[in-house]
């Protein structure tokens, strides 16, 4: 699964690396974060009514439009590829070009079980360095006594590649290049070609570190949680 995620760049660096954007939310901080979690809010792109790529504000935790509140979120951080076609909070999403949605990262973390009761927090990045998108699903659910609808949104994951799969059997389908995400997008997406862009990205593409065991409690945040405890700043 993927249970977190990193967006360190800033807004400037954001903005250059994903130019087919239409705009980036104004009201609030949502670059720069070294630990986004379940259930926080994180800037998610999408083409809503099939209009231009745009960015906005999502709930991380998906809320079908048929739900009968948002309880459930944090049960649907993630959507497995190979059974989107089946779950019916899914299928109608990934069949439409407004239901497909793009998560902006440039790292993820996964914990492997040194010893028993501790863990060692990993994150993987591209190898370049370079920030990419997660493949997302996204959904619209509204309140209905009226009120504020909310917009949410799922990680797709994948098998892993060779490097995540030593410390774990899934990762995010990583869209890493432009073309990969302009696909992702598309309104005439067909099956085959969903299939490929979920499949997991090569080892080689990828990078990985230890970073602190702070990053585990999802209230920590700041650079110094990509330092392992023993070269620590803090």
């Amino acid at each position: 699964m993927c249970g977190r995620y990193t967006l360190t760049l800033k807004r400037a660096d954001l903005e250059r690396s994903f130019p087919e954007v239409v705009s980036l939310p104004e009201d609030r901080v949502f670059c720069e974060r070294f630990n986004i979690a379940p259930s926080q809010e994180a800037v998610v792109i999408s083409r809503p009514d099939g209009s231009q790529p745009t960015a906005e504000l999502m709930r991380w935790g998906l809320v079908p439009h048929w739900s009968k509140g948002p309880q459930g979120e944090v049960k649907m951080i993630n959507a497995r590829a190979e059974t989107l076609a089946e779950r019916p909070a899914y299928r109608g999403l990934v069949a439409s070009a407004s239901g497909r949605c793009l998560v902006p990262a440039d790292g993820f973390y996964e914990w492997q079980q040194v010893k028993p009761g501790t863990k060692q927090p990993w994150r993987y990045t591209l190898a370049d360095g370079e920030p990419f998108a997660f493949a997302g699903l996204c959904e619209t659910w509204t309140p209905a006594e009226g009120g504020e609808p909310l917009r949410s949104f799922t990680v797709v994951t994948t098998e892993p590649n060779s490097l995540v799969a030593e410390v774990h059997d899934r990762m995010p389908a990583i869209l890493a290049t432009v073309e990969a995400r302009a696909a992702w997008l598309d309104n005439g997406l067909e099956p085959a070609a969903t299939r490929e862009l979920l499949a997991p990205l090569e080892s080689g593409a990828m990078a990985a570190e230890r970073v602190s065991r702070a990053v585990g409690k999802p209230s920590n945040e700041g650079p110094a949680l990509l330092v392992p405890e023993q070269q620590q700043l803090f």
